[in-house]
């Protein structure tokens, strides 16, 4: 996409945006003032405990201070890892011993694990709270209606407050590559975009010095962190067919109201054996199904370039986001197969609603909890949790500057993402309805600077870059609208189903053994361990033995 399209899109976002701001104050509309009176003090669970964040404890963390000195009431923090989220949730429930709210970022918790929590009286119903009283609360179901259908029970009941990330580049995320772009350029070689150029180019990078330190064999054509093998085979399987990879199903699509199972196709098979002849000739890392990610970006940081490709939904898993490396990797376009096939890594619609936070049967005084989530979606708020304080990672925008969507911008960064003061936010793991006014309303530094890089790669650009706050941001957006000239039919994606209790166990005991099995089978045919012509009618029996037709059926009734 060229500097002209990109600026019209950007304009004619702005067309549509302009109404949705309109009167907003970067000091949002919530309710304001001390809430409680110091003495109420609720316990929390949290995850995103890492370099940006070592502790959310009032002593230590700017931001909960600000809350807690604000609002009166006190937080209470279990604080985890994004990895161990989950395995500290579960195991706080299963002994009974869990908190007041629990905090979510994005789809940590899907919609039918909160029906469970909420069938065993661990969540509550919400609607007796009047939520939707409170002024932030309210625009966030009135810009996003289909917050109902993730956030409200088969009962009609709503146990979640509502959380939202507008991005394009989010939609744009279902199974994504990046190559090292230097290696382009400087060997004057092309971005491939079928996968024929896409084979050739691995080759190119196993049997040349692309790096230039005299060693022809310590180059790396492709890896991945086993943890992003689905990205890995959304992102080939796209060059042969529309396939789905979504947060609650892999290979599960709609095709004229009828769910299939792609897992299943001949298609899905064609793409196995040919990322199992990237294997066999040495083109993929063979450590790729071992490896973490903090291995990975070992690969990515190592001080002579070595990794052409690696593949993962963000950038930012195969480069440490905000190096010098993370700015030079840039994205693959979907590949092209054989037929021509060609399908952008579209998320579904819904991918961008969530829960942001749940309140437990052991909170005392749920109506404050929602005051306090209200309080907590004030823009001023939200821009604090996300990067820090005001005037240290943020500030009001300067006279007459155009934002990224091209209007009047709303604020400026200080400071580039993922470079923001320790302890000075909860990095992203704050509630936030982060609206097209919150991506978009930056005001955007050095925007023709900025795609010049991504368009040439310019040596001199670089450093430059790696300055401009407002990069991560214009990179994002233009390479959203790169990924989605190819875009998935909406039809194809199944949406949000809230089950009752008997065909959500079932579903969550199907899915406890088919999952696993599933990337079992992968890494087996990828790497030969599986023979495709003995082995492919054994693994569609396994699927069955496994339940993979009873998920299907029990799905398809909620399918109208």
């Amino acid at each position: 996409m060229n500097r002209k399209m990109f600026a019209a899109v950007l304009a004619a976002l702005l067309i549509v945006s302009i109404a949705a701001c309109k009167g907003q104050s970067a000091s949002g509309t919530g309710k304001k003032g001390s809430l409680a009176d110091g003495k109420v003090t609720f316990s929390v669970l949290i995850s995103g405990l890492g370099n940006l964040v070592s502790s959310y404890d009032y002593k230590d963390n700017s931001f909960t201070k600000r809350i807690t000195d604000e609002t009166g009431i006190n937080l209470n923090f279990t604080a985890t890892s994004e990895a161990d989220f989950t395995e500290k949730l579960n195991l706080l429930l299963g002994s009974g011993d869990y908190p007041d709210l629990i905090f979510v970022k994005e789809n940590k918790i899907s919609l039918n694990d909160m029906i469970y929590y909420a069938s065993q009286g661990t969540f509550i119903p919400l609607d007796d709270y009047d939520p939707l009283s409170y002024p932030n609360i309210a625009k966030a179901f009135e810009a996003y209606p289909a917050l109902n259908q993730v956030l409200r029970g088969p009962d009609g009941k709503l146990y979640g407050l509502p959380q939202v990330n507008d991005c394009l580049h989010c939609l744009s995320s279902g199974g994504r590559g990046w190559y090292y772009m230097p290696f382009i350029r400087d060997n004057k070689l092309k971005r491939p975009e079928t996968l024929d150029e896409f084979t050739s180019y691995l080759r190119y990078i196993r049997d040349n010095d692309v790096n230039g330190n005299g060693d022809k064999n310590d180059e790396i054509p492709l890896a991945f962190a086993k943890n992003d093998l689905k990205a890995m085979a959304a992102a080939i399987t796209k060059a042969y067919m529309p396939f789905i990879m979504t947060d609650d199903y892999f290979g599960l699509a709609l095709d004229n109201n009828k769910i299939v199972e792609q897992y299943r196709d001949p298609k899905f098979k064609e793409a196995l054996q040919y990322m199992n002849s990237l294997y066999r000739e040495k083109l993929i890392a063979p450590n790729s199904f071992s490896m973490n990610k903090d291995q990975l970006w070992a690969l990515a940081d190592n001080p002579d370039p070595i990794l052409a490709v690696g593949m993962s939904n963000w950038s930012g898993d195969v480069a440490r986001q905000g190096s010098e490396r993370w700015l030079e990797y840039f994205h693959l376009l979907p590949l092209i197969g054989k037929n021509g096939e060609r399908y952008s890594p579209n998320k579904d619609p819904w991918s961008i609603l969530y829960a942001g936070m749940f309140i437990t049967n052991k909170c005392k005084d749920p109506k404050l909890a929602i005051a306090l989530y209200d309080y907590l979606l004030d823009f001023d708020h939200e821009l604090h949790g996300y990067i820090g304080p005001k005037g240290i990672a943020w500030a009001d925008p300067d006279p007459g500057t155009k934002s990224l969507m091209g209007g009047e911008s709303a604020y400026k960064l200080l400071v580039t993402y993922s470079a923001q003061p320790v302890n000075g936010s909860w990095n992203q793991n704050n509630p936030m309805v982060r609206d097209s006014r919150f991506r978009l309303g930056e005001q955007a530094n050095q925007v023709e600077e900025s795609l010049r890089w991504i368009e040439t790669g310019e040596p001199s650009l670089r450093d430059v870059m790696l300055k401009n706050s407002s990069y991560n941001e214009i990179y994002n957006y233009y390479y959203a609208q790169d990924q989605l000239q190819w875009p998935m039919p909406t039809e194809n994606f199944i949406p949000p189903i809230a089950m009752d209790d008997a065909d959500n166990a079932r579903v969550a005991d199907i899915n406890a053994v088919l999952n696993p099995f599933k990337e079992q089978v992968m890494v087996e045919f990828i790497t030969g361990v599986r023979d495709f012509n003995n082995g492919w009618n054994t693994y569609l029996a396994e699927l069955d033995r496994l339940g993979s037709k009873d998920l299907v059926n029990i799905l398809q009734k909620y399918i109208r």
